[in-house]
């Protein structure tokens, strides 16, 4: 069995698609993940136009050929940091060392293309995606939390502008 880690190819679209559709199932079981994967477009979101895009690096993983795990790199963050915007090795090919290669091939890339950091995230309770990165040498440095208000009435401020209180 071959392992290999390389920068995806237009011919890899459908197996990254495939991948991605599991990716996507994965994130409705940690807090946030329905939000977050309505957020970001992903690979899904023109896939052949990322693979050949220079505001994305995306890689791909796996053994004899067969794609395994995916990578997602944005170039092109506001605050000019890259950002893996998505990291996912299917269940059966965990513990392989295929999602420490795709992590590893990003921030070698990142570094060769100038950048000075690269950012990531795991939603709450994704252990394996912290550990991933923390393997790799990528710290915390921020916890974002977030409260939907569109789904909610909020109680109106009552004001009075009588003066003589």
């Amino acid at each position: 069995m071959i392992t290999f880690v390389r920068r995806a190819l237009p011919s890899d679209a459908d197996s990254l698609q495939l991948l991605e559709s599991e990716a996507r199932e994965q994130f409705s079981r940690f807090r946030g993940g329905d939000r977050l994967a309505a957020e970001l477009s992903l690979v899904q979101m023109g896939l052949v136009e990322r693979i050949e895009s220079d505001s994305f690096l995306v890689f791909v993983a796996g053994f004899d050929a067969v794609p395994f795990g995916y990578l997602c790199v944005n170039l092109a963050t506001d605050n000019g940091v890259p950002l893996i915007e998505t990291v996912y090795v299917t269940a059966d090919a965990r513990q392989l060392g295929l999602g420490d290669g795709l992590v590893s091939a990003a921030i070698e890339s990142c570094g060769r293309i100038g950048a000075v950091a690269i950012d990531a995230f795991a939603l709450p309770g994704d252990r394996e995606t912290k550990n991933l990165f923390e393997r790799s040498g990528l710290t915390a440095r921020l916890l974002v939390a977030s409260k939907r208000l569109d789904d909610k009435i909020s109680p109106k401020l009552e004001t009075s502008t009588d003066q003589s209180r």
